[in-house]
């Protein structure tokens, strides 16, 4: 099509310049020139419109045909048909055809900003577009939006790059719209889920580009299918279709919404921040749910869907496809399984160990199957490289380590008190001088085990005398006392108190160390 009458076809749509030149990305001052032209013949734009190539031509480009009495016209009109097929090529470009190729056949031919012109030309009178035909419910069009959505990290305040779907019913051109972290096949297979809900009814065929999600191998005269195309298909009863290689237009109308959604939702949401995927999808559903009901020949997009598509598609199914990725792995010693490109790590029950098991996952949940059965089911994270791990997983050993990685100061002054005041001082007393309390943890447990091994009363006995002979507590002096009766011998004599003191530190000092658990009081 003529890129003149693209112009007029849409300033007579009542279409402002500016939107006009967003819409057939060409310059404003393209625009303006058709327009005064348009003004200047005295007619209508549909009376313009009606009028041949040709004629629209020689009023809008009247020294067209000055320029074609020119032999080096002529000429270059002979070569064109070749000039052409040498700028398909791969890493072809206007001057380099002009030096290499034009140039020796035609060495007093243009220059090239006149060669360059020409073509140009050429190219817009022969850039013709076939006009598909679509029958309503019949396809949905599929495609990834080139431009990028972004979440804000909480932590870091970093953006997060997200990928965006969106499919289109070409009839009625109602479209959907979804972000998603990426476009790894569950993700995609689980927007076209969301997209089938959307419209509530499934169509006859469903239609994308060559995407490696769609598309296994495509060759000129055949097509390969990856495995989950032919699964989501087959459950649905949609036939799978793709466009020719390196053909957009094959797939026109989603390319357009795309184009389309970038101004309503894109422009709407720019200096927004999002920190969560459901709040971008949640505020992406509330615009798509304005688009769609925008007036649109004559009537909306949802009002065309609704009366002419949807009685001509089937009902959804009452469970959707769920699409899941799997694997075999051998458990090893850490009893985790990684998963995904996020390479986060589930836990298995450690019985499993060197055992082989399968694992099952979309974008949902993570499911681990050992000896023929669903042995657990992970809600999936997406935190790189992090570990995902049930205490009912782990040996008794690492429940134990893991026991005494989580105590706090608090914690050990409060197991302290229970046994005395005393056994209290010498917890405080050996937190009390270290720079960092966590280094002293291991002593405090050491200490708190002499009860244990000698009786809980011994050991407040012991902690009372070595308060009364040095004032200073540590695990060798009271393992001392202990070892060799001397609190015993002492037991009878040492009446002692804790001393008002404004400089010791109790219990309280140290709560905000770590966070109390659930049900512990604060």
């Amino acid at each position: 099509m003529l890129r003149q009458r693209e112009i007029l076809s849409l300033l007579s749509q009542g279409r402002s310049q500016n939107a006009v030149c967003t819409a057939i990305h060409c310059s404003k001052r393209n625009v303006s020139e058709v327009s005064k032209a348009a003004r200047d013949t005295g007619k209508s734009y549909g009376e313009l419109l009606a009028l041949s190539d040709s004629e629209l031509l020689t009023i809008f480009s009247p020294q067209k045909h000055v320029l074609a009495e020119d032999p080096r016209k002529a000429e270059l009109d002979r070569l064109m048909p070749e000039v052409m097929k040498r700028l398909k090529g791969k890493h072809a470009t206007m001057q380099f055809v002009h030096e290499t190729f034009y140039k020796k056949q035609c060495p007093d031919g243009y220059g090239y900003t006149q060669f360059k012109l020409h073509v140009s030309r050429y190219r817009e009178s022969h850039d013709y577009s076939y006009h598909n035909d679509y029958k309503p419910g019949e396809q949905m069009q599929i495609d990834f939006a080139g431009d990028a959505l972004y979440l804000t990290d909480r932590k870091t305040g970093k953006p997060q790059k997200l990928v965006v779907l969106v499919c289109v019913m070409p009839y009625s051109n109602l479209p959907f719209m979804m972000a998603m972290p990426k476009a790894t096949t569950e993700w995609f297979f689980h927007g076209l889920n969301k997209a089938l809900e959307f419209m509530g009814a499934l169509p006859k065929e469903a239609k994308s580009d060559n995407m490696k999600q769609w598309v296994a191998k495509s060759e000129r005269y055949s097509l390969t299918l990856s495995d989950g195309t032919v699964e989501w298909a087959t459950y649905y009863g949609i036939e799978p279709t793709a466009c020719r290689v390196r053909q957009p237009r094959d797939k026109g109308p989603v390319e357009s919404a795309v184009n389309h959604l970038y101004h309503y939702i894109y422009a709407r949401i720019e200096n927004d921040t999002f920190y969560e995927l459901a709040d971008i999808n949640n505020r992406i559903c509330e615009l798509l749910d304005e688009y769609c009901v925008l007036p649109y020949k004559g009537s909306s997009r949802w009002e065309i869907f609704e009366k002419y598509e949807l009685p001509n598609m089937r009902p959804l199914p009452q469970e959707m496809y769920r699409f899941r990725m799997r694997k075999e792995v051998k458990l090893g010693a850490s009893y985790h399984v990684c998963v995904g490109s996020e390479r986060h790590f589930y836990s298995v029950p450690y019985k499993y160990v060197g055992q082989t098991v399968k694992v099952m996952w979309d974008v949902m949940s993570v499911e681990i199957y050992a000896e023929g059965k669903l042995v657990w089911t992970h809600d999936r994270k997406y935190e790189p490289y992090g570990y995902t791990t049930e205490k009912v997983h782990m040996p008794e050993s690492h429940l134990a380590y893991e026991h005494n990685r989580s105590q706090n100061a608090a914690t050990l002054i409060d197991r302290a008190q229970r046994v005395g005041p005393f056994t209290k001082w010498a917890i405080e007393n050996i937190l009390q001088r270290t720079t960092f309390p966590q280094q002293a943890y291991g002593t405090c447990n050491g200490v708190l085990s002499l009860g244990r091994t000698y009786g809980y009363d011994r050991l407040e006995s012991a902690a009372a005398l070595l308060k009364a002979e040095t004032g200073k507590a540590a695990y060798k002096l009271l393992a001392n006392i202990l070892r060799n009766n001397m609190d015993k011998d002492a037991a009878n004599t040492i009446i002692s108190t804790t001393p008002q003191n404004d400089n010791v530190r109790g219990a309280s000092a140290y709560k905000g160390i770590v966070t109390p658990k659930d049900g512990q009081k604060s």
